[in-house]
C-alpha cells in the first residue's frame, strides 16, 4: 500500500517508510502522538481509492476501485500491528486479496531490525507563517537492494506532531538515487467535511520523485480517524510532465471496535467491519 497508501503517504495509505526509535522524550515519537497508536486495538477504517489510467491524449483508458479495511490489532511499546483487507474491482470483476499483517513503528515505518537512529538535533519548520522548533531524527535503513536515509521533524507541542519528513533511497552503495520523497504539513485546523460533519483537518503534501517520474499527493487528515488520513487526491507524472495516472481516496466508514470472526476456521481473525451510518460515530451537536 504505500504500504497501502492509507497507512502512509500513498505515500501516503503505507508512500516513504520512516524508522522510529523507542518512544519517549529523547527516543522518538510516543504512542499518543501516533495516528494509529493513540487508539485502542479494534479501531478500524474503510477507505475507497478510485484510480484512472490515462493515455497520451489525456483520455481515461481504464479505471479501478480498491476498498481497503485497516484494523488495529495490537499496540506495543515500539509500534502497532495492523491487519489490512483489500478488495479490488476492475472491469466489473471483484477480487479479494489475502489479508496482510503489517507492523509499523510510531513514525509510520515498517519495523525492522536493521534500522539505525541517530540522536535528535535541533531544527525547525515554518508553518502558517510561524517558525516551530522541532527535534530532527536522522534514520537509516539498509536492505539487499537499497538503502534509505531519512529525516523526521517532530514537534511535541504542535499537532499533528510530525511536521515534515524527507527520505532518499539509493542503491546499496549509495551511488544511484532510486527515489526521493518529501512529506510536509501545509496547513492545520482547516475546516473540512468528514463524513457528515465539518471538522478541523490537516492538509499534507507528499512529493515522490523516481526514475519514471513524479507522484504528487495531497492528503487530508484528522486525529479523530484511526490512521489520520481520510481523503487524498493524487497524480502521477512521467518524465515529460504528462499525467499518466490519477486517484482519489475517500473515507467510507470507521469505528473504534471490531468483532472477532466466529465462523469455523477463522479463530482469532477479525471480521471485516459492517458499514454503519456515519452519524453514529459522532454525538449530534
Amino acid at each position: 500500500m504505500r504500504i497501502p497508501a492509507l497507512l502512509a503517504p500513498a505515500t501516503c495509505l503505507l508512500a516513504g517508510l520512516w524508522a522510529a526509535a523507542s518512544p519517549g522524550q529523547d527516543g522518538g515519537i510516543p504512542r499518543k502522538h501516533d495516528p494509529w497508536g493513540r487508539f485502542e486495538p479494534g479501531a478500524w477504517k474503510l477507505v475507497r481509492v478510485v484510480a484512472e489510467t490515462l493515455d497520451e491524449k489525456g483520455l481515461v483508458v481504464s479505471t479501478s476501485t480498491k476498498d481497503t479495511t485497516v484494523i488495529l490489532t495490537a499496540v506495543g511499546k515500539d509500534g502497532v500491528t495492523l491487519e489490512v483487507q483489500t478488495t479490488v474491482e476492475v472491469a466489473g470483476k471483484r477480487f479479494d486479496a489475502e489479508p496482510q499483517v503489517v507492523k509499523l513503528g510510531f513514525h509510520g515505518e515498517i519495523l525492522s531490525k536493521d534500522l539505525k537512529v541517530q540522536p535528535p538535533v535541533e531544527g525547525s519548520v515554518t508553518l502558517d507563517g510561524r517558525k516551530i522548533p522541532c527535534r530532527v531524527y536522522g534514520l537509516e535503513s539498509a536492505g539487499s537492494t537499497s538503502k534509505t536515509v531519512a529525516k523526521v521533524y517532530y514537534a511535541d507541542s504542535t499537532p499533528p506532531y510530525v511536521l515534515r519528513r524527507e527520505s532518499l533511497t539509493t542503491d546499496p552503495g549509495g551511488e544511484n538515487t532510486l527515489s526521493e520523497t518529501s512529506v510536509e504539513v501545509e496547513a492545520r485546523e482547516m475546516p473540512w467535511k468528514l463524513l457528515n460533519h465539518r471538522k478541523p483537518a490537516t492538509i499534507i503534501k507528499s512529493t515522490q520523485k523516481h526514475a519514471k517520474g513524479t507522484i504528487i499527493t495531497w492528503e487530508i487528515a484528522s486525529s479523530e480517524v484511526p490512521g489520520g488520513v481520510f481523503a487524498h487526491t493524487s497524480k502521477e507524472l512521467d518524465q515529460n510532465g504528462r499525467v499518466t495516472r490519477r486517484s482519489t481516496l475517500e473515507l467510507v466508514s470507521f469505528g473504534m471496535q471490531c468483532e472477532e470472526d466466529d465462523r469455523p476456521g477463522t479463530v482469532g481473525r477479525r471480521r471485516r467491519p459492517r458499514l454503519r451510518d456515519a452519524s453514529t460515530f459522532y454525538q449530534t451537536p
